[in-house]
């Protein structure tokens, strides 16, 4: 059957008996999906890789400051009449349909202070911390998540990069971008599964590979037999 996943239609067989070739189909496409996007299903492994690209970046630009959070939030409504934040949004409900209560996301300030966090999300509500997170660079970082990605893999940075060209500017995307790259955090497209039909042709040749060596090591250890003989 096939499932959606930020756009892409994967053909994932439906309760397949475990051990079969189904079924080991499926397990290649999720061990795929995850490695293209590190964060989407299991642990946000690049998070930390991310945030020090951003630190760098950060340093290298003006990041505008609002003056207060109802700033933020003017500047927040405005995107959401854009055509980039109109076509992200369209794009994040074609994998979570649920996402179409999420196209205008509130901007709020943070309930209490806190000294690691700048800003934060659920998916539907941005939480700006009212000394570090009061500028459009965090503000644009926590709608990425609300766009349908709430880790730091491949889709989150390519969502920020869209963002930030279109309310930053170029330059500010560009050495955005030359930070990723530099901490090896891949924001091109990802890399298509192969089909169930490939897969098993695959699969086919390596069991085949094996096979061979096997019988290669039995015949040297037969020779080496007949020689010590």
């Amino acid at each position: 059957m096939p499932a959606m996943i930020h756009g892409e239609a994967y053909k994932y067989f439906k309760m397949p008996i475990y051990g079969t070739d189904e079924h080991q189909y499926n397990q290649y496409l999720g061990n795929h999906i995850n490695k293209q996007n590190k964060g989407q299903r299991c642990q946000d492994s690049e998070r930390q890789k991310t945030y020090r690209a951003e630190w760098t970046f950060q340093s290298k630009i003006t990041n505008p400051e609002f003056a207060s959070i109802e700033d933020a939030q003017k500047f927040a409504k405005k995107m959401y009449k854009s055509k980039t934040w109109i076509k992200l949004w369209n794009k994040s409900i074609e994998s979570d349909v649920s996402r179409i209560f999420g196209a205008r996301p509130k901007v709020v300030a943070m309930g209490s202070r806190n000294k690691t966090l700048s800003g934060y999300t659920n998916g539907f509500t941005v939480s700006l911390d009212l000394v570090t997170g009061l500028n459009k660079y965090t503000l644009l970082h926590e709608l990425a998540h609300c766009l349908g990605h709430m880790h730091h893999g491949r889709s989150f940075r390519q969502c920020l990069l869209s963002l930030v060209g279109a309310f930053m500017g170029a330059e500010e995307k560009n050495i955005l971008k030359g930070e990723f790259k530099k901490a090896k955090l891949k924001c091109g497209d990802a890399r298509k599964p192969q089909t169930f039909e490939v897969w098993m042709e695959s699969k086919k040749r390596m069991a085949a590979m094996r096979e061979a060596n096997e019988s290669m090591k039995d015949d040297i250890k037969f020779l080496h037999k007949m020689r010590d003989s």
